[in-house]
């Protein structure tokens, strides 16, 4: 079968899905949203009082170039915008909730059986994708939304959340907080700025077991290892980590379609049977092609190098990123003109030599008769 990576957007739960089943029968190593997960922002109608005919002037030239030019134009507004509510961060985890609601969808994302292998203690063996991706304006919670929305954060979380629905030991009631320890402090302070998730008890079970008095902690410290590195941790996933700092929605996860089923379920499949990505997917801190989980994993190992070294395929290999282009967008200005100028930034100069044209390339085969 051939290896595949699924990318879909604009999804509205009170709408036919019938593409989700079609999806499934695709066997994909993962599905990416690329934004309109839902729609959460309420459409009100549109806004009959903006229609009409003005006079607009020039907004890019300053008072003297107005009068001396004397230029402008009649400006006719029709047909009139559209007006939108936003959402709230209950309304925006509710229609969340609708989409997983949708059966199809729920039997994608968890996954198919192998019938040909066997997992832990001769367990069933179940191929999951990993279902990761970003927003736009509707799941966002705001039509056309910018970093002004008021649930900025609230709403990155939210998807984050969403995103686990149905992950095990990622129950999407847990508290979206509590268990995230984020240093902010700089360097300088003594702090390495580093997002880190559900250390704070590992590092008391590591305090213990060098104490010898371990009551226990040996046991859930290799738990916790163990989940890190076989199955998807939501507290440690640096997406996550990023939403609850608000930064938005952005990161990247890897794929290695050279590796085959057998050299996989031992580490990519957990205590539930699940190989994720169907062997495919390279846990982010075996991957390390994300900053955050690489300092991370730096902190952790310190100058121990041969520690966190990569291993994957360069050559049969795929890495997703993706960007939130909601949560940290600049409003646009409210007239019309040049972005840059109307926020008095001069616009953007490359010091950048010109790049000379690549050469086409040489010819493949031979060329038809003229």
């Amino acid at each position: 079968m051939p290896y595949r990576i699924a990318i879909g957007s604009c999804s509205h739960p009170s709408l036919p899905q019938p593409l989700w089943p079609v999806l499934r029968s695709r066997r994909p190593s993962a599905f990416v949203w690329g934004g309109d997960a839902i729609y959460a922002d309420r459409f009100a109608g549109m806004n009959w009082t903006a229609v009409g005919v003005s006079w607009s002037d020039d907004g890019d030239e300053d008072e003297e170039e107005k009068k001396e030019k004397k230029k402008g134009s009649w400006k006719v507004t029709f047909p009139p915008p559209s007006i939108h509510v936003d959402a709230t961060p209950e309304i925006i985890r509710e229609w969340y909730r609708k989409q997983w609601e949708v059966a199809s969808y729920r039997e994608f994302a968890n996954g198919w059986e192998r019938s040909n292998a066997e997992g832990a203690e001769g367990g069933r063996v179940v191929d999951r994708p990993i279902v990761f991706g970003t927003i736009d304006d509707h799941d966002y919670g705001s039509n056309n939304g910018d970093a002004t929305f008021r649930f900025r954060r609230e709403s990155n979380l939210e998807f984050l959340e969403f995103l686990y629905f149905g992950v095990p030991g990622s129950d999407e009631n847990e508290s979206r907080d509590e268990d995230v320890v984020v240093d902010n402090t700089d360097s300088a302070s003594g702090g390495d700025g580093v997002c880190r998730a559900a250390e704070s008890d590992a590092g008391d079970d590591r305090d213990a077991m060098a104490d010898g008095n371990d009551g226990g902690a040996r046991e859930r410290n290799t738990n916790h290892r163990d989940r890190r590195a076989r199955g998807r941790n939501k507290l440690e996933d640096p997406m996550y980590q990023r939403a609850v700092e608000g930064k938005g929605v952005y990161g990247v996860q890897l794929f290695d379609f050279s590796r085959k089923f057998d050299d996989s379920i031992d580490g990519n499949s957990n205590d539930d049977g699940i190989l994720w990505g169907g062997g495919h997917w390279v846990p982010e801190e075996e991957a390390l092609v994300d900053d955050d989980v690489v300092a991370r994993v730096a902190a952790r190992h310190g100058n121990n190098n041969r520690s966190a070294m990569p291993n994957y395929s360069t050559t049969r290999s795929v890495a997703v990123f993706v960007l939130d282009v909601r949560s940290n967008k600049t409003p646009w200005p409210t007239k019309g003109g040049n972005h840059a100028r109307r926020t008095n930034r001069p616009p953007p100069q490359s010091s950048a030599p010109r790049t000379p044209p690549l050469p086409p390339p040489p010819p493949d085969f031979p060329r038809a008769p003229q």
